[in-house]
């Protein structure tokens, strides 16, 4: 089974932060250290307390990477898992498959035709184009995040160019594509089977663990 956890960090205070801070492991803390602005930071703070919620283990190791860059667990070969973050939303996807997720936030809206127009495929940039301005915004966001979490899935970075395949068929790539929206976002898994649990989390659920 996989699952999502999601949680909303608008409303983290500097008490919260401190906790989960805390909790998280050195290199994490370096990490989230080295960013200048604070929501960055908050961000890398977060998602590594989403990924020990996922684990049940306040004590996991930090993840390493693929050479393409595909992050693991060491030796949790049962363990798959993806991470992602975009505005007021961080979240995570994992289960005991190859998953890939994605979140952007809606004013991810600017400038989305030139970029349709240079990552989209021809089919995809079709779909776009057809919807009236109003749907234009969210139809993006669909293919945008069907595309990153289906690179995500694969684990090969962005070494393939965006518009070489269509995620408007997704038979043809073998996977399954699954998209909800929590509020003023879009998020979309990506996995051979997408039956998932989707989970509202909140600051304190992973504070306590």
């Amino acid at each position: 089974m996989i699952r999502i956890g999601y949680v909303d960090i608008a409303p983290l205070d500097d008490g919260q932060y401190r906790k989960l801070y805390a909790q998280a492991t050195p290199e994490r803390q370096h990490r989230a250290d080295r960013y200048l602005r604070s929501e960055d930071r908050q961000r890398c703070i977060v998602a590594g307390a989403l990924l020990r919620y996922a684990l049940k283990n306040k004590n996991c190791a930090e993840p390493s990477r693929t050479p393409e860059g595909k992050p693991y667990i060491p030796g949790r070969e049962d363990f798959h898992f993806n991470l992602s973050h975009s505005g007021r939303w961080v979240a995570i996807a994992w289960g005991d498959c190859p998953v890939g997720v994605d979140v952007e936030t809606l004013d991810m809206n600017e400038g989305k035709e030139q970029l349709a127009r240079r990552f989209f495929s021809d089919d995809e940039q079709a779909y776009l184009f057809a919807a009236g301005t109003e749907d234009r915004g969210l139809r993006f966001l669909e293919i945008w995040t069907k595309k990153e979490s289906y690179l995500k899935y694969q684990g090969t970075g962005i070494n393939r160019p965006l518009n070489s395949f269509s995620v408007l068929n997704p038979e043809a790539l073998s996977v399954s594509f699954r998209s909800f929206r929590p509020e003023d976002a879009v998020m979309t898994l990506c996995a051979q089977n997408t039956e998932c649990q989707i989970i509202p989390l909140s600051l304190e659920a992973l504070i306590s663990g």
